[in-house]
């Protein structure tokens, strides 16, 4: 069955990533800052529209959810995507940076699961994926506010996994480790060494997009309607230490 999917931060990395594996199956539509890529990806994986603009700005995360769902005819599956890296050590964290980053990488999936549960609750159905990452669930040095809104992803699929369950709704979060992404290439250009990081990593390897991208499609299939409230490390064992 074809679900209506919303997906932001869809023009690069994860997030594209996931919109070229779930248009082969699925209407999907997309939402990102750059105009230009937005509508080069819609006509490449013939999307069902595109929303360009700045999630921090205005009402901008209302707009986007009106134009997914009247584009789709509804939105069936949310996933939250669109989120910021900082690197930087706590006391040189400045107020603007606590603002956006818990805004973009928390406040905004929130409010879009409460537009989207509102849908899904009507008709039963529905999926919710949000992208965390593993410094959400072990913690990550010189990334402390990051790392605190990303746990603060897991908390929130925790609690919406419990009360939207009894709708047929499934909450989840997949936790990244390292993946080769514009994001992480900048943060090792910026501040860290890559091969040491690899040393750090299990299986000394970085995850691919497409792996986050096909753990999603499972995510939203019926097999994986017992899944929900969980949040799966998908890090190459960078989360066992």
């Amino acid at each position: 069955m074809k679900r209506r999917i919303l997906i932001t931060g869809a023009t690069k990395g994860i997030g594209r990533s996931i919109a070229e594996e779930l248009s082969s199956s699925h209407r999907v539509f997309i939402a990102g800052r750059d105009e230009k890529k937005l509508e080069e990806l819609c006509k490449q994986i013939n999307a069902h529209g595109f929303f360009s603009g700045n999630l921090l700005l205005d009402d901008n995360y209302k707009k986007l959810f009106e134009k997914a769902s009247s584009s789709l005819g509804g939105v069936d599956v949310m996933i939250n995507n669109a989120g910021e890296y900082i690197w930087s050590p706590v006391e040189k964290t400045s107020n603007d940076d606590i603002e956006r980053l818990l805004k973009l990488n928390l406040e905004i999936p929130y409010k879009l699961s409460a537009l989207a549960a509102k849908e899904m609750k009507a008709q039963r159905w529905g999926r919710i994926i949000n992208i965390g990452s593993i410094s959400g669930a072990v913690g990550e040095a010189n990334a402390s506010l990051y790392s605190a809104s990303k746990a603060g992803l897991i908390g929130m699929t925790k609690a919406l996994g419990l009360e939207l369950a009894e709708y047929g709704i499934t909450v989840n979060t997949i936790n990244p480790g390292w993946v080769k992404t514009d994001l992480t290439e900048q943060a090792l250009s910026d501040n860290l060494n890559e091969q040491e990081e690899l040393d750090c990593i299990p299986q000394h390897r970085f995850i691919k997009p497409e792996e986050i991208a096909k753990l999603t499609a499972y995510l939203i299939s019926d097999d994986a309607k017992g899944i929900t409230g969980q949040s799966l490390n998908l890090c190459a064992g960078l989360s066992l230490g």
